[in-house]
């Protein structure tokens, strides 16, 4: 199916690649279906692009490529929501909220992106107080603010 996008113009998508999330994306309640765009083959990011909104969309990255020691639990009701039997059939993203300079671009650790991957189910997670909204894309310790 083909797809219109604010990033990528025009696209095909294949829609046994869509991921259908189980609840909205906080402010963003008409997106429940979305697919990930890679950026390129070398680059660690991905476009969440919303199937139903072209102007929505998300850039996303590994969150354990810029914080190793990254751990959460999710509840046993999120995992009932998304259907998740075995932990090698989930995904985590995080949002990366872009600055310029590049590096001084944030990850969002307290709200990352789950994805069921045999399903295609997805959730953002809202986490607790334990990590950040804006943890730096670096991995420096100091939150940007």
């Amino acid at each position: 199916m083909f797809i219109e996008t604010d990033y990528f113009g025009k696209i095909e998508v294949n829609e046994e690649e869509t991921i259908s999330f189980v609840s909205e994306v906080p402010g963003f309640p008409d997106s429940k279906t979305f697919v990930l765009i890679p950026y390129g083959d070398d680059l660690p990011f991905w476009s969440l692009q919303s199937i139903e909104d072209a102007a929505c969309a998300f850039v996303v990255t590994n969150p354990f490529w810029h914080k190793a020691d990254y751990a959460f639990e999710l509840t046993d009701g999120t995992k009932e929501q998304l259907a998740i039997g075995e932990a090698e059939h989930v995904s985590v993203y995080a949002i990366v909220t872009l600055r310029e300079p590049f590096d001084a671009s944030t990850l969002n650790l307290k709200a990352p992106i789950v994805i069921e991957t045999k399903e295609r189910r997805g959730k953002q997670v809202i986490l607790d107080d334990a990590y950040s909204a804006r943890y730096p894309l670096g991995g420096q310790k100091a939150e940007v603010r």
